[in-house]
């Protein structure tokens, strides 16, 4: 049974997938496509998909919400599919994303902009979505590391997107996520092998995530870094509130 395990949990989870996807489409054909129908739907899967793999996710906001760029870190490929559930946001990926079997789907259906990360082209039309979507009124996520990050705290920013939404005056509001320990951060494995190692135990999985007060800050030098230092905070006060 326990081989089994996580492959009972990932099956389970495509199946919900396929369910909430199909259902959103049958929905968009009849009434034409709603990016806030999209969030709606996808907050739904997310919820549902997180309690099937057993996930314990303890959120907290200190910002009211509206139109914003969210701004987190990112520990592993789990970091989107537990903040969907919470924040209704456009979220910018990696462009593989966008070719997988019906979850590529799934995210176009629900507010996703794709970028190829180490292609300046596509980095800057990635750019000029999030200043189009920030403009119509929906907020954004963005994962500023680029990638996935094992060390102990966050690494460099890339600064476009924060200080694009300075210049436009749309609060920057920073997002933490934290897990039990660096096991479950994933940069090398093979993804399904990590998803084996972590959806093996059939314990919970505490998972804090919390949404941090706007940044007040008109400094083009130092907004970037400022963002950075409260969530870096933020993940030294999950610490030591799981101890």
């Amino acid at each position: 049974m326990p081989k089994l395990r996580p492959w009972l949990k990932l099956t389970t989870v495509f199946i919900v997938l396929c369910w909430y996807l199909a259902r959103l489409l049958i929905v968009n054909s009849g009434k034409g496509k709603n990016s806030e129908r999209g969030f709606r739907f996808r907050r739904k899967f997310c919820r549902k998909a997180i309690s099937i793999l057993n996930i314990k996710y303890q959120h907290s906001s200190a910002y009211d919400g509206g139109v914003c760029l969210y701004v987190s870190n990112h520990r592993s490929m789990l970091d989107p599919l537990i903040q969907l559930g919470y924040l209704d946001a456009f979220i910018v990926s990696k462009a593989e994303v966008g070719g997988y079997p019906v979850l590529g789907r799934g995210a176009k259906e629900t507010g996703i902009i794709l970028v190829h990360r180490h292609d300046q082209t596509s980095r800057r039309y990635a750019l000029e979505a999030i200043e189009e979507k920030l403009r119509e009124g929906f907020p954004v996520l963005i994962y500023p590391e680029g990638t996935t990050c094992n060390g102990d705290l966050t690494s460099e920013f890339r600064r476009g997107a924060i200080e694009l939404a300075r210049r436009l005056n749309i609060p920057i509001v920073p997002v933490m996520i934290e897990y039990p320990d660096h096991s479950y951060y994933w940069v090398d494995d093979p993804l399904l092998s990590y998803f084996k190692r972590i959806l093996s135990s059939p314990h919970n999985h505490k998972v804090i995530g919390k949404v941090g007060s706007a940044i007040n800050n008109d400094s083009p030098e130092s907004i970037v870094e400022e963002t950075r230092a409260a969530i870096n905070a933020m993940i030294l006060e999950a610490r030591a509130s799981s101890v």
